[in-house]
């Protein structure tokens, strides 16, 4: 992606948002002006993404990669995050660093699984494992700040293992295993 066709990504996700707030406080959209009449933007196509807001915002990739905001797996992510994670100080501070990450990339990723059915696949495979793994904070209590840093990081350290860890055991493993056929 150039970075002609990153402005123009940009440009199209500012016109999104703008509809929608247009949209929720029927103002009409003007080059400069506003006014109080009703504003009916044009239906949204397949490609438009769901953007963040205060009262939640959109699972991206998960909702892409699912294809719909109703996919179990999606549900469960605004669940965590709004039932548990929202709930506490230390969540809300996460919440937000991750916000300033996870958006500044998953509009790209969205778009590009919409386009490209063998990526989407890909990432369902890799996310997956991730949004399993979190399925454990239902079994739990994080009503303290403290119970969301241990969950947290315990989870943090769990996907590391499983992303990171288990691939270099089975590097590991198959060149040891080919040494010893060698010999």
């Amino acid at each position: 992606m150039g970075c002609g066709d990153f402005e123009n990504h940009s440009a199209n996700m500012m016109k999104v948002v703008l509809e929608k707030i247009a949209r929720n406080s029927n103002v009409e959209l003007t080059n400069n002006t506003e006014s109080t009449t009703a504003y009916t933007p044009e239906p949204e196509s397949e490609s438009t993404v769901e953007t963040k807001s205060s009262d939640g915002g959109g699972c991206l990739i998960a909702t892409a990669t699912y294809g719909s905001e109703m996919a179990i797996e999606v549900q469960q992510l605004r669940e965590l995050r709004d039932n548990q994670l929202l709930q506490t100080e230390s969540g809300t501070a996460f919440m937000g660093m991750f916000n300033d990450i996870y958006y500044s990339f998953s509009p790209i990723v969205a778009d590009y699984e919409r386009e490209n059915p063998l990526f989407k696949e890909a990432v369902k495979l890799t996310i997956t494992p991730l949004i399993s793994s979190l399925s454990i904070l239902n079994y739990v209590d994080m009503d303290s700040n403290e119970s969301v840093l241990v969950y947290g990081m315990s989870l943090i350290i769990l996907n590391l293992g499983m992303y990171l860890g288990t691939p270099i055991a089975i590097v590991m493993g198959v060149r040891e295993y080919s040494h010893t056929v060698q010999d």
